[in-house]
């Protein structure tokens, strides 16, 4: 296993920080939701936020941990993130724009060649 790079240092802060507010917003927001009547679509949003945050979370650990899934899971993510913000572009304007640009810096980082050799995947 190669040193960390100091980006997937901060790639698994960002995760597990982004983990943890998609955690507590599912059970907050799946509650808040069902309080005002929406019941089945505030459990379905909670839980689907839930499940997100704690993908979220384990990416971020595995970025310690040099797990090789990360990897692959994270590139994954990041061309999703890429396609719903290019739906998002169309359908509410301009401010989609700031997740592709994010989306794709995270996808062309981890295709660096010491990226993917601290994963395992080069």
């Amino acid at each position: 296993m190669s040193e960390r790079p100091l980006g997937v240092t901060i790639l698994g802060i960002l995760w597990i920080l982004g983990g943890l507010l998609l955690v507590i917003g599912g059970i907050i927001g799946g509650a808040a939701l069902m309080m005002v009547g929406l019941g089945g679509l505030g459990a379905a949003l909670g839980v689907i936020f839930f499940i997100i945050g704690i993908v979220d979370l384990l990416l971020g650990i595995g970025c310690f941990k040099a797990w090789s899934w990360v990897w692959i899971v994270g590139v994954i993510f990041s061309a999703i993130s890429i396609l719903i913000g290019i739906v998002s572009l169309v359908t509410t304007g301009f401010s989609a724009l700031i997740e592709i640009v994010i989306a794709a810096i995270i996808l062309y980082y981890l295709f660096q060649p010491q990226v993917k050799a601290y994963f395992g995947k080069a």
